[in-house]
């Protein structure tokens, strides 16, 4: 089928090498013609992904001015992708190789500020991230998480203490302008598209979840990468330049928020990661778990988040959570 796929749009004989997959069920295949031009072939099963969306997401980031690889055809019954090749210099291979990381992560600021600006023109046709999402996905911690480390399901009673404190933060400390959100804004979803001018040097992927949600989301998920330590003064110059125009009331706003999102996100990684550990048998994001910990414990350091460390601590002691 493949085949058929590629002769339709004039790839004969074309050289195919898979591609070290993301944490989806996407698959991923570089497609190389006449040993030169390159585009990237995506198997995205419709019962699984959100091929629509994905597509309706890739529409606006472009429409934008925000570079995203371009769709070169679609089935959508057998649920085949051809877009563009962005190439193999992700934000990580660039920062492994010693591009400066300042240069990197102002690019990246550049495209959250610009998306967030832009967010009005189709912010309605996005799905909105509500506080029941921010809960299921709090839950994958006690799905999986607790079972991994206790070896027994979590009671329900104490799940309900858990979520009984999530819902009192998440039902007064996301204030923030809500925009559209990435929702997946790491350095494994950035590259680096060195012949490209201002923000278009950043290519973004993975976007096919966006929705309309807090300004503060993104942000974290840059600053606070599950998947790489980020230097600690960076991280500071990247924040202050992202909320130098608020006011001092905006600004303690955005931080309550951040902290509140940035605990929420890495309670959901940390069963997420699990999850992909046991379920789909892929060990090797476990090794990201002690970082999780590391910036949870951090976050948790704030007096809005003082009833989750009191349960965080009564419930899980510093020698359960995986250092």
């Amino acid at each position: 089928m493949k085949k058929n796929f590629f002769i339709k749009n004039g790839l004969q004989n074309p050289v195919v090498k898979r591609i070290v997959a993301d944490a989806s069920f996407r698959k991923y295949y570089r497609v190389i013609v006449n040993n030169k031009k390159t585009f990237i072939f995506v198997y995205s099963p419709k019962k699984k992904e959100n091929n629509e969306r994905y597509i309706k997401t890739s529409n606006f980031l472009n429409k934008i001015g925000l570079s995203v690889p371009k769709i070169i055809d679609y089935d959508k019954k057998k649920g085949f992708f051809l877009i563009e090749d962005f190439g193999s210099d992700t934000y990580s291979k660039c920062i492994n190789q010693g591009v400066n990381h300042y240069k990197l992560y102002n690019l990246a600021i550049n495209n959250i500020i610009h998306l967030q600006k832009k967010s009005h023109l189709l912010e309605k046709k996005f799905p909105k991230y509500t506080n029941q999402m921010f809960i299921d996905e709090i839950k994958l911690f006690t799905s999986w998480y607790w079972p991994y480390i206790f070896k027994k399901k979590c009671q329900i009673q104490t799940i309900n203490s858990f979520l009984k404190i999530w819902r009192v933060l998440l039902g007064t400390g996301l204030k923030t302008k809500k925009v559209i959100v990435h929702r997946d804004f790491h350095i494994d979803n950035l590259f680096f598209l060195k012949k490209r001018q201002g923000i278009n040097a950043c290519g973004l992927i993975d976007f096919q979840d966006a929705v309309v949600g807090p300004s503060s989301y993104d942000l974290l998920s840059l600053l606070q990468d599950a998947r790489r330590n980020v230097n600690k003064d960076l991280a500071m110059q990247m924040y202050n330049k992202f909320v130098k125009n608020l006011g001092k009331k905006k600004k303690e706003i955005f931080k309550t928020e951040y902290e509140i999102l940035a605990a929420q996100r890495h309670v959901k990684v940390i069963g997420i990661f699990t999850r992909l550990f046991l379920r789909d048998k892929k060990k090797q994001y476990l090794k990201n778990i002690p970082r999780l910990w590391k910036m949870l414990e951090n976050n948790l350091e704030s007096k809005n988040l003082l009833k989750l460390k009191l349960w965080m601590d009564e419930y899980f002691p510093k020698k359960y959570r995986i250092k």
